[in-house]
């Protein structure tokens, strides 16, 4: 079997893949610092955990009324979004 020449630099695309992932990783973690810091954000946030809280308040009510088994909703974090 002869061996078929190869035009793709090896090295090159070790090089490129490292520095993607690294690029990737750092601007990553740089927008979840943003996203952390941002004080609107987060009031949006608790606002939202603070209406799914009443919604489910008002839901567990009718249910415990009927005899059903209440419910429990997840809070939201920034994970979820992010």
């Amino acid at each position: 079997m002869s061996k078929k020449k190869s035009y793709m630099n090896k090295s090159n695309l070790i090089a490129e893949g490292f520095f993607s992932k690294l690029f990737k990783a750092i601007k990553d973690n740089n927008v979840k610092k943003n996203i952390k810091k941002d004080k609107e954000l987060n009031k949006h946030l608790k606002s939202l955990n603070k209406r799914t809280q009443s919604m489910e308040d008002r839901v567990n009510k009718y249910l415990k009324a009927a005899g059903k088994k209440t419910i429990k909703l997840d809070t939201y974090t920034l994970k979820d979004f992010a």
